[in-house]
């Protein structure tokens, strides 16, 4: 069993030494990943400059004969080159939580937001300024989202004749939430742009609460600062699941089908086997059968080393007699007679050395003295 348990702790080293290795090697991946990705940025930073520039002197050049660029068809406003997946999927950036605050500030702040898809918001920045459109995604992680027809991207195909629209990533602190007030004075329903939300918490009581999954979506009312009108929440349907053949219904899963006591294992031997590797090298608890299995090989073995003892030539018991005796003695220790004769070769070899390199010795020299020995004349 020593020898198992040796084995094991190799095992355990070795497998020690390949994660550390692998892990290095990631690092360095990921920050020459890191450099590329940032070197394609800048280009394409400097490219995008390019085509402002030129844009800007088109329509300075042609007035109203300049394209429209936010058209979409024949070539007009349309990248060269792809939309950057980290434009796209822009969940690979992640600024800092001060800024993601400052963004969701107007709308409850980022743990109680009060914006849900389908709300109709207003775009307040950008070349879609004034534009009213629907929310199609919310990333609470970068402070943005997506809308369903504005903010898109254009950029060329594959093979440049067909063009591909995406949405990109819009703060939402560029957006105001639109939503039809009633005034209470001439009764007239206009379409009214919210520039702050405030959420009631659970805890209020609020009347429109309800721990219903689907309902309302959201478990608290979002209300309107100052004239206290309540927006409600935009609907939510609840999605529609179909059982198949090969699904687990609930009573099969709620289904008791293991029993145990005190003295059982918390599951069956043929889980712990499925669970835990019975054949790994990492392996250090073993049934008792597979425990005396090793020990009798062991005790076999240490019996033929036995009878090899007992088959020595007398040169063999010998040799064997002299090693205990010199183990017995222990470790030799110098006498003071020898340290003396060790001290007196040291002095008569000291002289020869010193003549034989150029030098002579000093008498005395005082201890800030860095005077170096001196060379015969």
């Amino acid at each position: 069993m020593q020898k198992l348990a040796k084995r094991v702790a190799q095992a355990q080293r070795q497998a020690g030494r390949r994660a550390q290795k692998q892990a290095e090697t990631e690092h360095q991946g990921y920050k020459l990943r890191n450099r590329q990705a940032l070197r394609s940025a800048v280009s394409e930073v400097r490219e995008n400059l390019l085509d402002a520039r030129r844009a800007r002197a088109e329509n300075w050049e042609m007035g109203p004969l300049a394209p429209k660029r936010d058209l979409g068809f024949n070539g007009y406003g349309m990248f060269a080159e792809s939309v950057r997946t980290d434009w796209s999927n822009y969940g690979l950036y992640s600024p800092r939580p001060e800024i993601v605050q400052k963004r969701c500030g107007w709308a409850g702040g980022v743990k109680m937001l009060n914006l849900a898809v389908e709300d109709r918001v207003v775009i307040l920045d950008g070349p879609d300024k004034g534009k009213i459109d629907r929310i199609r995604t919310i990333n609470l992680m970068t402070g943005h989202v997506t809308l369903q027809n504005n903010h898109r991207a254009i950029s060329a195909g594959m093979f440049g004749n067909d063009s591909r629209s995406a949405p990109m990533p819009l703060s939402i602190g560029s957006i105001r939430l639109v939503y039809p007030i009633t005034n209470p004075e001439t009764g007239v329903t206009k379409d009214t742009v919210i520039n702050q939300l405030k959420g009631i918490p659970p805890n209020m009581k609020s009347p429109n609460m309800t721990l219903e999954r689907w309902e309302n979506g959201k478990k608290w009312d979002r209300v309107v600062p100052g004239i206290n009108v309540v927006i409600p929440w935009p609907e939510v349907q609840a999605p529609e699941y179909t059982t198949q053949a090969s699904d687990t219904i609930r009573e099969q899963v709620e289904d008791r089908t293991f029993y145990y006591n005190l003295l059982s294992p918390p599951m069956p031997e043929q889980v712990l086997d499925e669970l835990r590797n019975k054949f790994s090298k990492f392996r250090t608890r073993h049934e008792s059968w597979y425990v005396h299995k090793r020990e009798a090989e062991e005790a076999a073995k240490k019996a033929r080393q036995e009878s090899a003892v007992s088959m020595q030539t007398p040169l063999q018991e010998f040799h064997a007699m002299q090693r205990e005796i010199r183990a017995a003695k222990g470790e030799p220790e110098l006498t003071d007679e020898m340290l003396e004769k060790l001290g007196a070769v040291i002095a008569q070899k000291k002289e020869a050395a010193l003549k034989k390199a150029g030098l002579s010795e000093v008498a005395s020299v005082t201890q800030d003295s860095t005077i170096p020995p001196t060379a015969p004349q």
